[in-house]
């Protein structure tokens, strides 16, 4: 099985529409999900979580009940770098925790959890599927990057000082971008051993507000993302490149 998540229903819609054998559950009386096939692969869908304490809990909850092979991160997330534009398809390649700091009570660095990783890696057969697709069924930018997630929505300078130096973030300046559940996925995916792989469109950048315009191109561009996905469903299938 492959799950997909995301925050809201926007972000998951496009998967939910080209599934079939559907059905629906709630998990926690308000986390959405929907369960279904794309291309012979077992799809689980959830929505409805909107930071990294439930995404942990969600997802380390699913990963100990069903039998799944990959996490999918979807939705939009917010870019920092200057190279990045609004409709900008991003794909993690590393992930940093944006709002731990126990270095005073701890021997650990600014972003770490005490026996966690410092940073979190997606592997790079997931990463080589995922640009493949894009490079064949999408004509919009991408590019792998960095992702900060947190908690919160980034939105200023004092939010992120403790891991910025000059232009650079946990010692990255090009592709980075932030979002608010990745971070709890990452962690889940560490402690079950389940490779996840971000694919996020950019819906504002740092410092700004996301604009109705804005958010229409990044729904716009929510099928290429799904296009581009479902492309590496079926090429995992065929190719039978993970293992749980």
């Amino acid at each position: 099985m492959i799950l997909i998540i995301g925050s809201t229903k926007d972000d998951t819609l496009y998967f939910e529409s080209v599934m079939t054998q559907k059905r629906t559950e709630k998990l926690f009386n308000y986390v959405n999900l929907t369960f279904g096939h794309l291309l012979n692969q077992e799809i689980l869908l959830v929505n409805g979580v909107q930071t990294s304490y439930l995404s942990s809990a969600v997802v380390s909850y699913l990963l100990d009940k069903y039998f799944i092979i990959l996490i999918i991160v979807v939705g939009k997330c917010t870019a920092f770098s200057s190279n990045l534009n609004i409709g900008d398809i991003v794909i993690s390649k590393r992930l940093f925790i944006g709002d731990v700091d126990l270095v005073e009570e701890t021997n650990s660095s600014i972003g770490q959890l005490p026996n966690f990783p410092f940073n979190y890696d997606t592997p790079q057969d997931v990463v080589g599927y995922v640009t493949s697709s894009l490079e064949s069924r999408v004509m919009i930018p991408y590019t792998t990057g960095t992702y900060i997630s947190a908690n919160c929505s980034y939105s200023n300078d004092d939010q992120i000082k403790a891991f910025r130096v000059g232009d650079q973030l946990f010692g990255h300046s090009r592709s980075v971008v932030f979002d608010t559940i990745s971070a709890g996925v990452a962690m889940s995916s560490h402690l079950f051993n389940v490779p996840f792989v971000c694919v996020k469109v950019v819906s504002r950048k740092f410092k700004t507000r996301q604009s109705a315009k804005d958010y229409a191109q990044v729904l716009k561009n929510y099928s290429s993302v799904g296009k581009a996905i479902v492309s590496t469903i079926g090429d995992i299938g065929r190719n039978d490149i993970i293992r749980g």
